[in-house]
């Protein structure tokens, strides 16, 4: 999967401006799925489902990446054909993608929440080092920003989390794991608000 697909035409800014087929793509960036699977986690029908499949499947946004025979039924799975789609310069503005943007971070909350939900008690349970060491965070921070410094502050993290830590889901990562290693869920959220007027670098929430 490449890092970046360039969306060229209105035709596929529209196939992917339907709440619902942002839904699968972001799954489908995630890992692969089969139609039947992503049914079952969007609750909708399977005749639903393959037909957003084929229409994202039709303006190259997925791709069958393999094929399983079961029970005499093969089976087809999908996945995103990147990890970031944007639009051409000469697509812009477009409201649609202004809304499909807006959902993305909707999901991304509605994610962090369901795992959040569903991780073991261990994951926020205090113990005698909490003091001095943390083993989760919980933090909302509001600030001021040049795009300039936003953006050198989002490559920095990048930098920052690839030399700290083992990324999941590369075969890489898997194989130079050390046994010690615990397996970690972080979302990262930000976007210009539109307030004025308040603190920069004001620590709205900090706990864990």
């Amino acid at each position: 999967m490449t890092g970046v697909y360039k969306i060229s035409t209105h035709e596929q800014l529209k196939a992917i401006a339907d709440p619902l087929r942002t839904k699968m793509l972001m799954n489908l960036v995630k890992k692969e799925y089969t139609g039947q699977q992503l049914a079952e986690m969007l609750g909708i029908t399977r005749n639903n489902i393959y037909f957003h499949l084929r229409e994202l499947e039709k303006h190259g946004v997925i791709r069958i990446v393999r094929k399983e025979e079961k029970n005499g039924i093969v089976q087809k799975y999908y996945r995103a054909a990147a990890s970031r789609f944007i639009p051409e310069e000469h697509l812009l503005p477009s409201l649609d993608l202004v809304e499909t943007s807006r959902q993305v971070f909707l999901e991304t909350l509605d994610a962090a929440r369901s795992q959040v939900e569903h991780a073991p008690a261990s994951s926020f349970a205090l113990d005698h080092t909490h003091e001095s060491k943390r083993k989760n965070i919980a933090s909302t921070y509001s600030f001021y920003a040049t795009e300039e410094s936003f953006h050198a502050f989002i490559e920095e993290f990048k930098q920052l989390m690839h030399k700290h830590f083992s990324m999941r889901n590369t075969e890489a990562s898997e194989a130079s794991r050390s046994e010690d290693e615990k397996s970690y869920r972080m979302s990262l959220i930000a976007f210009p608000d539109g307030a004025e007027g308040t603190d920069s670098q004001e620590e709205k929430q900090d706990g864990g």
